[in-house]
């Protein structure tokens, strides 16, 4: 199996009781914005590049939530996917592969909304742990 390697923000809500999640054009389940390096990004570099792209927004990095290991939602891939506390800057706005954006809480299941795995099993738990969501 292929392996790779994606950065991904987690843009909390002002009362961090909420993240950004996104959806790509032509599939169903919210995942937090962000992508591949490119070249010699570093992560902050291609996590911003990721942000203006897929949302029309810059951001700054405060700080790795996690480095997690977990098949790759939409690739036959094994992903690491480092993830970071953002601080941003502008409106969010979809762009790019990215048809929709959402807040979403700890109560997303019971909304009905389908994250990716990462986020379900990884982030949203190390969140909440910490006393956001």
């Amino acid at each position: 199996m292929a392996e790779m390697t994606k950065i991904g923000g987690v843009i909390l809500s002002d009362d961090r009781k909420a993240i950004i999640v996104v959806r790509k054009r032509g599939k169903q389940t919210y995942i937090i914005p962000g992508g591949r390096p490119e070249g010699a990004e570093t992560d902050e570099d291609a996590l911003r590049r990721e942000l203006r792209e897929e949302l029309c927004i810059e951001s700054s990095l405060l700080g790795l939530i996690g480095e997690f290991h977990e098949p790759a939602e939409f690739d036959d891939a094994m992903l690491t996917m480092r993830v970071y506390d953002v601080e941003v800057r502008g409106v969010p706005e979809p762009d790019n592969e990215i048809v929709e954006f959402q807040l979403i809480g700890r109560n997303y299941a019971a909304q009905g909304i389908k994250v990716g795995s990462t986020l379900s099993r990884h982030v949203i738990p190390a969140l909440v742990a910490r006393g956001d969501l």
